[in-house]
């Protein structure tokens, strides 16, 4: 539900100020089953508390496709503030890049209704889970993100948010990946030059970068130097923005240099 939290942020209750943000898009598949109907529901209720959610693309995916389940992620928050995920893509292992890009389109040129001037002036596009979506994977990411620059104004802000990031059951002894391992990473490498901002937690920044963390507190200046080393890895490949968050401990917020930051005017 980001973009309920994102809209409640944006135009908190009771407030008559406008919404920082303008209008917030939800696009994505679900089924006609209780979870889409649930979901699509809760996201019209939002639009209607907080005047910025439009949820007519999410409505036309739904009735164009017939005879899918709209898939369900499972979240247990664990005591030291760590999460897991337990994932039913459904719908969403038929979901391409190709269809998001048409959403995409159908958003600028006005397709949700509003006028065309308001419809170009979109600004950000988040895009969650790609290890979960097997048809938006590598290349196709890469194209995603190219795509979605391209559609918003001054190259927009574009994020990337990760879960569900697979255990490869690394060798303890294989140590750091390099640059080149990250470029070559089958689901995301692709399309980090393209990420303004890449958001993971502690646990998905291991398994993809190889770094060893510790759970002893007395190891927490020797974790602190392997996450700022691994974040390095996404900055070497493109990445402006890298926040791992770390449960109870906090986050971990590593930025590019300002020639990276130049080539994103609106970061």
């Amino acid at each position: 539900m980001a973009c309920k939290t994102l809209a409640r942020l944006s135009h908190g209750e009771g407030s008559s100020a406008p919404a920082v943000v303008s209008s917030v898009v939800p696009l994505c598949m679900i089924g006609s089953d209780n979870a889409g109907n649930k979901l699509l529901t809760l996201l019209e209720e939002c639009g209607s508390f907080a005047g910025n959610v439009d949820t007519r693309v999410v409505r036309t995916a739904q009735t164009n496709v017939k005879g899918l389940r709209t898939a369900l992620s499972i979240l247990p928050i664990y005591k030291d503030g760590r999460r897991g995920c337990f994932f039913d893509a459904a719908s969403n292992s038929t979901l391409s890049a190709q269809q998001l890009v048409a959403s995409l389109s159908d958003v600028v040129q006005g397709g949700t209704g509003q006028d065309k001037d308001t419809a170009a002036s979109y600004g950000a596009f988040l895009f969650g889970y790609p290890h979960l979506l097997p048809l938006i994977q590598g290349q196709n990411l890469a194209f995603l993100f190219r795509e979605a620059r391209r559609a918003m104004v001054d190259g927009g802000i574009t994020v990337l948010d990760l879960n569900g990031v697979p255990d490869v059951q690394s060798s303890p002894s294989a140590g750091l990946r390099s640059t080149l391992d990250m470029m070559r990473d089958s689901v995301i490498g692709p399309a980090l030059e393209h990420t303004d901002i890449l958001h993971l937690n502690e646990d998905e920044l291991a398994l993809l970068t190889g770094c060893r963390l510790s759970n002893s507190p007395n190891l927490e200046e020797e974790n602190q130097y392997a996450i700022s080393k691994a974040a390095d890895l996404f900055l070497s490949c493109g990445v402006a923005i890298v926040a791992v968050t770390r449960g109870k401990i906090g986050s971990f917020v590593a930025c590019n240099n300002a020639d990276r930051m130049r080539k994103s005017p609106s970061l």
